[in-house]
């Protein structure tokens, strides 16, 4: 259960840097109304996944993406 537990604390510490970094991208723009808009700009950091492979890890299938730039 121990081992849950990390996977979900781990997870959790994924998204919220996730959602940090889109929270960096956003910028709020006032407008002449009295309305308030956001504008993001495009996440072009993200790396396009070139190719995946596949391997058995615990008996289970996993996938281990290639990215364009070689990082794991």
């Amino acid at each position: 259960t121990s081992e849950i537990q990390a996977k979900k604390a781990a997870k959790k510490q994924k998204l919220d840097e996730e959602v940090e970094e889109l929270n960096r991208h956003l910028q709020i723009v006032p407008n002449d109304d009295d309305d308030v808009y956001t504008e993001a700009t495009p996440l072009a950091r993200k790396v396009p996944v070139v190719d995946y492979e596949i391997y058995i890890e615990n008996d289970k299938p996993c996938y281990k993406i290639i990215r364009a730039d070689g990082s794991p």
